[in-house]
């Protein structure tokens, strides 16, 4: 069934004018998902302006102007998307998604080739004064494509995964390279992570899901263990500082820096904060503290207890984009929401992981919260395709029940 262009929608739409229309499509805006985002935002937007009134570079009014003005950007390409009426089984829709791959992977190559190295990776496009990151759009994009490609696996209960050919890999694959090339390995990680807890959901056996768990919780262990072989490379010389870093960032000397800041940053903070505005190590200490690291200063200023307040905000809209997963009739709806919600999950836990020291700094942002315009355009559109989906989830349900 098609949730959003059946015949008998079209036709109640016909006797309805434009404002009938735009009125009757927003019936299905779900608040769920939409109230957690906008408060988020706005949070956002008071700690990029507490934790920008030290930067060298602009101040704290320019960068609170700007992360506002990419928000409501960002709000306005959410609502677009959900008001477009897409049938995403359509030959136009996932041609359409294939060419954005395309074009993404092409984009990413250039940023190898030609981009200019930003901590220690090229995976920056810059246009004027605005830096545009092509990882961030991939991963919205490589959902969208392994979720109409593995919905049409069935699940073979005497095989690991889904039976998938060459061509099904080609895209992620491709990128992934290209991502970890860069090198940027919060994005492979985060690309990885994704690819293969989609593939999980399209259905596998529970082996192959304790298999991926055990050879995480291996690699998380074999990291310390490694570093003395891969210091020996001569390549990722950035990159492995900031593994010695998480293993010991006492001993690590200016990669260590960051990481040591960070926990007095936590630890000034306590529970409830120091008060807003009153963060030390925003004052030069900490070298990222309204993007990377911004986090660290929500910690110290306003406390763990607003920390986990935003964690549950989160958990939110994690759950409604599970439960209207399970409500989904199609599995590349299904598969979406759950690429889209495993998107959030891996990304924060990278993010705050390497804010705390349970993992090593990757450069990753926090959703919503750090500052940038390419990462909240991005988040915008991944969040105007999760509303567009569960519009279309909750119309079909409304549908059904009349019927």
């Amino acid at each position: 069934m098609e949730a959003i262009d059946t015949h008998q929608h079209n036709g109640g739409e016909k006797n309805l004018g434009l404002m009938g229309r735009i009125k009757n499509k927003f019936r299905y805006l779900d608040l769920w998902l939409l109230i957690p985002i906008i408060a988020i935002m706005i949070f956002g937007d008071a700690m990029v302006y507490t934790a920008s009134t030290n930067m060298a570079i602009g101040s704290a009014s320019s960068f609170l102007i700007k992360q506002a003005v990419f928000g409501l950007m960002s709000l306005i390409i959410m609502l677009f998307i959900f008001a477009l009426k897409i049938n995403w089984q359509s030959k136009f829709v996932i041609r359409s998604i294939l060419a954005i791959n395309v074009i993404l992977l092409i984009s990413l190559a250039y940023a190898l080739l030609f981009g200019q190295v930003t901590s220690g990776a090229k995976g920056w496009i810059y246009i004027g004064s605005f830096g545009i990151q092509p990882v961030e759009y991939f991963k919205i994009s490589m959902i969208l494509y392994i979720a109409h490609r593995f919905s049409r696996k069935k699940p073979d209960k005497n095989s690991w995964f889904p039976k998938i050919k060459m061509q099904d890999l080609l895209i992620p694959f491709a990128g992934m390279t290209l991502v970890f090339l860069m090198p940027d390995f919060g994005g492979i990680v985060i690309l990885l992570l994704i690819f293969l807890i989609v593939l999980m959901m399209a259905g596998v056996r529970m082996r192959s899901l304790l298999t991926l768990v055990a050879f995480v919780l291996a690699t998380y262990i074999a990291i310390p263990f490694s570093l003395p072989l891969l210091g020996k490379l001569p390549f990722f010389q950035y990159q492995i500082a900031r593994f010695e870093a998480y293993v010991n960032p006492w001993v690590a000397g200016d990669s260590g820096h960051q990481l040591i800041n960070s926990y007095y940053a936590i630890s000034n903070g306590g529970l409830f904060g120091r008060g807003l505005g009153n963060s030390i190590q925003k004052t030069g200490y900490l070298p990222e503290p309204n993007t990377d690291f911004i986090m660290a200063v929500v910690g110290e200023e306003l406390g763990a207890i607003t920390i986990w307040a935003v964690l549950i905000v989160f958990a939110v809209i994690i759950c409604r984009l599970i439960v209207m997963g399970i409500r989904a009739r199609h599995m590349q709806q299904r598969l979406v929401l759950y690429g889209i919600g495993t998107y959030v999950v891996v990304q924060i836990l990278i993010n705050l992981g390497g804010v705390v020291g349970i993992l090593p700094i990757t450069g990753v942002t926090f959703p919503l919260v750090s500052y940038g315009g390419s990462s909240l355009i991005s988040w915008g559109i991944t969040f105007g395709v999760a509303l567009n989906i569960v519009g279309q989830i909750k119309y079909s349900t409304e549908l059904e029940e009349v019927n």
